[in-house]
């Protein structure tokens, strides 16, 4: 599950909190129980390793107990969620079951998959059935949080003036390159662009750089975005070509094809976006409020003690 990410991570972090009374009575090889369902200390140590302890991933600053409590808190809200979608007939179906698995298996060699999933102890049903359960969370998320209500335009204009710096577009230009290994085959180069050859077939022919099958194309890019080598073509006219420049990654040869001046966005061109930028939050505040809810009206026990351990 190396590329694929879930909005739950995202839910998750943003609107985590306490789940429920952090109570006893549960026996040792249960580390919680939410309504009828339990989670096995054995579920819990499998995912917290994978996830959260794996070798190679960035652990947290935070004492093992404090991660250990926010993880579980993550399975307590994905084992709510996926409650709440059996009840309200939500299901992933085969298909989409499907797709998850091939878009996650096109991430791994043929019997990678299989290995390390035996590693883990996990069967591949039992992977699948968790990953349906992540799908069905998903798909609960994504309903609750889709905004009902309508954003007027004054609303809108509002967060506008309030973000005015965020309207303010750079200048920006459009560059071609040759970039080349050695200084000399650079000056050969240029000699043959002064002579009138097209800079996109040398670019094709002699380039190192992956941009060479779009004849040298960089696309669109501002001051700073690129290596400091790279910032001459903002004092270059339209359609010039540089002197040869070189930089750590060897010795590039630049064509101005296009600058777009800065400018401020109006109201009217940005309107679109900011109303699906504050459609979006509302959604989020009404999944936050739709999740307390639904924790305050679960039943939720956890063995503490367990999470010292």
């Amino acid at each position: 599950m190396r590329k694929r990410c879930f909005l739950l991570a995202f839910f998750f972090v943003l609107f985590l909190g306490g789940c429920g009374p952090w109570g006893g009575g549960l026996p040792e090889s249960v580390v919680a129980q939410v309504d009828e369902e339990t989670i096995s200390v054995e579920e819990f140590d499998r995912e917290f390793q994978e996830l959260v302890l794996e070798p190679g991933k960035e652990t947290p600053e935070k004492p093992l107990a404090d991660l250990k409590k926010v993880y579980l808190d993550q399975m307590i809200e994905r084992k709510l969620l996926v409650q709440e979608a059996r009840k309200s007939g939500v299901k992933v179906s085969p298909t989409e079951l499907n797709q998850a698995l091939s878009e996650i298996r096109n991430d791994y060699a043929e019997r990678e998959l299989g290995e390390r999933l035996g590693s883990k102890g996990m069967t591949l049903e039992s992977w699948k059935g968790r990953l349906e359960e992540r799908l069905l969370a998903e798909k609960m998320i994504r309903s609750v949080s889709q905004y009902q209500g309508k954003i007027d335009d004054k609303e809108a204009a509002e967060y506008y003036e309030r973000h005015r710096s965020r309207f303010q577009l750079p200048q920006k230009v459009r560059v071609r390159q040759i970039v080349v290994a050695d200084g000399e085959e650079a000056i050969q180069i240029l000699k043959r662009l002064k002579k009138g050859e097209r800079f996109e077939k040398l670019a094709s022919e002699k380039s190192l750089g992956p941009e060479k099958a779009n004849g040298g194309d960089l696309g669109y890019f501002g001051r700073g975005e690129k290596p400091p080598e790279f910032d001459h073509v903002f004092t270059m006219e339209v359609g010039t070509i540089s002197e040869v420049i070189k930089s750590p990654y060897g010795y590039h040869i630049f064509k101005l094809e296009e600058k777009i001046e800065p400018r401020h966005v109006p109201f009217e061109e940005a309107r679109a976006s900011i109303l699906q930028e504050l459609s979006k939050k509302k959604g989020e505040e009404e999944y936050h409020k739709w999740l307390d809810g639904l924790k305050r009206k679960s039943k939720v026990i956890v063995n503490k003690r367990l999470l010292r351990s």
